[in-house]
């Protein structure tokens, strides 16, 4: 199942941390959002279990959302690394 991890972070640290963990797992799409391809919910758990140790959670928001994988964008196939932002 693919996954959007959107995240509001207040420490520089954290964020950056958090992150780079991202990335080694899916694209950037905006500069607090994850695009997660076909991960499996074990992996999903871990990054959720250690995102959760990091963050301040009387100030930080961290949300995993699962979600179907896009396959048309006005006609075009959609892949994260062709994503159109207007």
């Amino acid at each position: 199942m693919d996954y959007l991890v959107v995240y509001d972070i207040s420490n520089y640290k954290t964020r950056l941390k958090i992150s780079r963990m991202l990335q080694k797992y899916g694209y950037r799409i905006l500069y607090s959002a994850f695009y997660l391809i076909d991960i499996d919910y074990k992996v999903i758990k871990s990054l959720y279990d250690e995102i959760e140790n990091l963050i301040d959670k009387s100030s930080d928001r961290v949300f995993f959302y699962p979600v179907d994988p896009p396959e048309v964008f006005k006609g075009y196939p959609l892949e994260p690394w062709k994503i159109f932002i207007f």
